[in-house]
């Protein structure tokens, strides 16, 4: 009983996240403390059993080139606290995907070559998608870069930063992240 009364006052404080995204499923939980302030939601799908933890930041940036960016979390997702995912193209996570605390997927860049503008003035540079295949393992405090295609089963050691795509079963660390081994599937 106790149980089926967190669930429900957690759905009840995700209520406003729920609200502006495209669809999350009834079953999906969200942690609290979610960032939504500023934050575009419009293209956000959360499917079936996908649980968020507290302090996530899930966002879309709407551009004139890339006018429909959008983030997918396939089910049965988890994803730990103070997670970032900033999409100005298209994340798609697929199903039965773990992510540690502290990580980041971001499919975009500050732009920064103007040196007549600050950084903080010249927007982003062109986004890439970032697919990150089922049954994934994110390590925590790792980040995820644009253009990345991690295949089926490929786990991220902690504090990696992957700037590169990866063949299903693959075990990256490192900063950058580099090919550790394969994993015997079959």
């Amino acid at each position: 009983m106790v149980d089926q009364l967190i669930k429900f006052c957690l759905f009840l404080l995700s209520l406003p996240f729920r609200f502006r995204c495209k669809h999350v499923a009834r079953s999906a939980m969200i942690g609290p403390g979610y960032s939504f302030f500023g934050c575009n939601l419009e293209n956000v799908t959360i499917l079936d059993n996908v649980k968020i933890g507290s302090g996530a930041w899930i966002q879309t940036v709407v551009r004139e080139k890339s006018p429909k960016p959008a983030v997918i979390i396939a089910e049965n997702t988890n994803i730990g606290r103070n997670v970032v995912i900033s999409a100005a193209k298209n994340i798609t996570i697929g199903k039965n995907t773990l992510f540690s605390y502290a990580v980041s997927l971001i499919d975009h860049n500050h732009a920064f070559e103007d040196t007549n503008i600050s950084p903080l003035y010249q927007g982003i540079d062109d986004p890439e998608d970032i697919v990150i295949g089922e049954d994934c393992f994110i390590g925590a405090h790792s980040f995820i870069l644009k253009g990345v295609v991690l295949g089926k089963h490929c786990v991220v050691g902690a504090n990696s930063v992957v700037d590169t795509s990866f063949p299903a079963y693959s075990v990256i660390a490192g900063s950058p992240a580099k090919l550790i081994r394969s994993l015997k599937h079959g």
